[in-house]
């Protein structure tokens, strides 16, 4: 435990992503590991939770994600993908296990689960169509995903969280998941900016957030908006 601490706290400094920040700009120790907005992404919750953490996932799971960069839950991308890539994938079997071991003793946290939104509800309802005909090839109809190649949507963490920024980005500006050595196809998500408006992408994540028994707050297409244009400028900057 005193080991996974160490690595957890120290040396991969996880809390400088997945710890949300007081006034002052350090960790928010009450809540530590339960998740904060990043540079336009969402570091999801690593405490037990089971809903929006990891409270599913075993010591293996862990371990086998910061290994490859995939497991029958998640594959990362985005920043996650960099610390893979460049730290967690160079670790010891050792020194994974005692990172996964610790991240499994986190408190879940104090908080309610949501109601899901109506599956008769107009967003959710449009939601359905978007994903029929433009995500379910890849993540199947009922959001199992397929392991290894498309993340599962379904009964997942990230899709539950309490935001869902990296969801909006995604979908915005399409995403590459890591590749290792363990795992060395990184499979690709293409940009859907062009093909759907805001409230398109609103409505089709507020459907996968509320389908196959997740649960989160609505999505709306002012959030899309302002990550539009969030990720325009980052284009424009020299």
């Amino acid at each position: 435990m005193e080991r996974g601490a160490y690595l957890v706290e120290g040396a991969e400094h996880c809390g400088l992503c997945h710890t949300p920040k007081n006034v002052m700009g350090g960790d928010e120790n009450s809540q530590m590991m339960q998740g904060s907005v990043l540079q336009s992404w969402y570091a999801p919750n690593l405490t037990g939770n089971r809903r929006v953490g990891i409270g599913d996932w075993t010591v293996d799971d862990i371990a086998l994600y910061l290994k490859t960069g995939r497991n029958r839950y998640d594959i990362a991308s985005g920043p996650m993908a960099d610390a893979v890539t460049n730290s967690t994938s160079h670790l010891t079997d050792a020194d994974l296990r005692a990172i996964a071991v610790y991240l499994k003793d986190l408190p879940a946290g104090a908080g309610s689960s949501p109601q899901p939104i109506s599956a008769q509800d107009p967003a959710m309802q449009q939601g359905q169509s978007i994903y029929n005909n433009q995500c379910a090839a890849c993540h199947t109809a009922g959001g199992e995903g397929i392991v290894g190649l498309f993340p599962r949507l379904s009964g997942v963490p990230l899709v539950q969280q309490s935001q869902a920024t990296s969801l909006i980005r995604v979908v915005l500006e399409g995403s590459r998941a890591v590749a290792t050595d363990g795992a060395p196809t990184g499979p690709a998500m293409p940009s859907f900016a062009w093909r759907l408006s805001d409230a398109d992408i609103a409505a089709v994540i507020t459907y996968i957030r509320n389908a196959w028994g997740n649960a989160a707050s609505q999505v709306s297409a002012g959030e899309v908006s302002n990550m539009r244009q969030a990720l325009h400028r980052q284009a424009q900057a020299p």
